[in-house]
């Protein structure tokens, strides 16, 4: 029992800390300095509350004006701050949340810490957590680093915590059902099939589910999660069941892992097997998890093209994409005709089967989240490890990174959303940095709304499906998910645990970006439209999003771009005069 108290205790100050943190870069919080900096720029900040309660933490200030909490410094009127929920509660007037909306975030947060508490419990040294194969590792993880409210998977019970959560390190078999292909659509690359994809994933158990069914050209084989299956499937497609447009078949052999983003499964039981991503009509951080028909639909397609485009771009050969190559995809027969329903009840049935990380391996290679590298301990440990200087080390991964992220975006018009659990960083052995990967294209990959040549190349409906933006706001894919959302946790660790000063990272950063521009003055227009070198560029702000909970019952997620509130200093610009960046 006191390992869980110990467990629950840790989870809630690392909330606090991240939350006191996120909250203030995002405006919400507003705390005031006390004394001076000390010799690292850390100083006392107090946050006093209109529910009364008075916060005391040492921080200091980062790139994008963000703030670094220094860990365990936080204090509620005097005494260690360890439950976030009791700073929501101080913090309700400031954060605007009332009566119904109040009580979905202190439940979404009880969620989130016990998800945190569990990993906790189990939580892997920064050895060890470099040595796991990908899809065990992704288990381990923190979770979204801007998110505060990043594990509250709204719709879970205590029991499936334990059975479906990432955090409790199970495995599980799928559930399969057949679907009448009037109610069905499959789709996949051109070099597969879907009898080859489905003898590829089932082996012989696909002649032993459609065994089960009296004319099997007549239905399409859907794979199904489990908590999906039991609470989604048997009610709302309860009709479907009865008269025969449903058929279950029963449960897969094979046995799969949880990513962190709960709806994508690895196959434990045959590592050749490719990923499958699922609907799970739970929602977790901002949006609910199902699959959207038409995205899923056209993912193939996507990954098609970005292949096309990669093999034709020399520069693009170092950047591994990870295909979404078969698609699945259901429409109720009742609630896919009422088009004014929110989004959720359009993505309830459906799924994606993506290459794993694990087949592009060669021996040796191994692949580690970039979601991974503010796990303390594993920058230090990686770069100890390889042999390398620190400065070698971050300059040959900002490289592989940084470089092919720009050219898809200012060469080809192709915005990914390349935050940290879509991207992997793959080592030889030591830790040595040879390449980089990315994932996630369904409502994953945007376009630039101006006609660029690789666009010719596009598919019909991937054209249809994707959505274009301005520069300005499409090169946010890059200053949200990885200089905001990655580099400046990044910057942080490095200088705590390998004393590698964040102004030299943002200077290798400002370096390799600036390289780009003067080596591609074809592009440099499309650079300048997207402000990569702007003094300071619009903050986006998720928790603000997820605070105000106004998008989950939207008919379509994706009808508006990110919640943005004010503008920060932009890093890229030049050096911060205070050596912050």
């Amino acid at each position: 029992m006191s390992g869980r108290r110990e467990a629950w205790a840790a989870a809630g100050a690392a909330v606090v800390h991240k939350m006191l943190g996120e909250l203030s870069y995002e405006g919400l919080l507003r705390p005031e300095p006390v004394g001076e900096p000390d010799e690292r720029g850390f100083r006392d900040w107090r946050l006093t509350l209109s529910g009364g309660a008075e916060y005391r933490f040492a921080a200091r200030r980062g790139a994008f004006e963000s703030w670094a909490v220094r860990p365990g410094t936080a204090l509620r009127n005097g005494e260690p701050a360890d439950d976030p929920r009791a700073l929501v509660v101080d913090a309700r007037a400031e954060l605007d949340l009332t009566g119904l909306r109040l009580a979905d975030v202190l439940s979404e947060l009880t969620a989130t810490v016990a998800n945190e508490a569990t990993r906790i419990e189990s939580a892997p040294t920064a050895a060890e957590l470099s040595a796991m194969d990908y899809d065990t590792a992704d288990g381990k993880l923190t979770g979204h680093p801007r998110l505060v409210l990043n594990k509250g998977r709204v719709g879970f019970s205590g029991r499936d915590r334990e059975r479906y959560a990432p955090e409790a390190g199970t495995t599980f078999p799928l559930r399969w059902v057949a679907v009448r292909r009037e109610h069905a659509a499959f789709r996949c690359t051109d070099d597969l099939t879907e009898d080859g994809l489905l003898t590829e994933e089932l082996g012989d158990q696909l002649a032993e589910f459609r065994a089960r069914l009296a004319d099997p050209d007549d239905f399409t084989l859907v794979p199904v999660h489990p908590w999906q299956f039991d609470e989604i499937i048997g009610t709302l497609y309860a009709a479907e069941l009865a008269t025969g447009v449903v058929v279950p078949l029963g449960e897969s052999r094979d046995h799969y892992r949880p990513h962190q983003t709960i709806r994508t499964l690895a196959n434990a039981s045959h590592p050749t097997r490719r990923d499958v991503k699922t609907a799970v009509s739970v929602r977790n951080t901002l949006v609910y998890r199902g699959l959207a028909s038409a995205a899923t639909l056209a993912a193939p397609q996507v990954t098609t093209w970005l292949r096309e485009v990669r093999a034709s771009d020399e520069q693009l050969q170092g950047f591994d994409l990870l295909g979404e190559v078969a698609s699945v995809s259901v429409r109720h027969p009742l609630f896919g005709a009422i088009d004014e329903l929110p989004y959720r009840f359009h993505e309830t049935l459906g799924a994606l089967w993506r290459e794993p990380i694990r087949t592009r391996l060669a021996p040796g290679e191994r692949a580690i989240s970039f979601a991974a590298l503010p796990y303390p301990g594993v920058l230090a440990h990686l770069v100890r490890q390889s042999g390398m200087e620190p400065d070698a080390w971050l300059s040959k991964v900002l490289d592989l990174l940084l470089t092919p992220l720009l050219h898809w975006l200012l060469e080809h018009g192709v915005g990914f959303c390349p935050h940290g659990q879509n991207l992997i960083l793959i080592t030889d052995a030591a830790g040595v940095p040879l390449r980089a990967a990315i994932k996630d294209f369904a409502q994953g990959v945007d376009l630039l709304d101006e006609h660029l040549p690789a666009y010719d190349r596009l598919g019909g409906d991937a054209a249809a499906d994707m959505l274009r933006w301005p520069a300005h706001l499409l090169v946010q894919s890059l200053f949200s998910s990885v200089f905001a959302g990655q580099l400046r946790f990044i910057a942080e660790i490095a200088d705590a645990d390998l004393d590698y000063a964040r102004p030299r990272l943002w200077a290798r950063v400002r370096e390799i970006v600036g390289a780009y521009r003067d080596s591609h003055p074809s592009t440099a227009a499309r650079f300048d439209a997207c402000g990569l070198f702007a003094p300071d560029v619009e903050r986006v702000c998720l928790n603000r999003e997820h605070l105000a909970g106004q998008g989950f019952d939207k008919i379509d997620r994706d009808d508006e771009f990110d919640v943005r509130f004010g503008r920060a200093l932009n890093p890229l610009a030049g050096p911060d005069a205070g050596g912050a960046w």
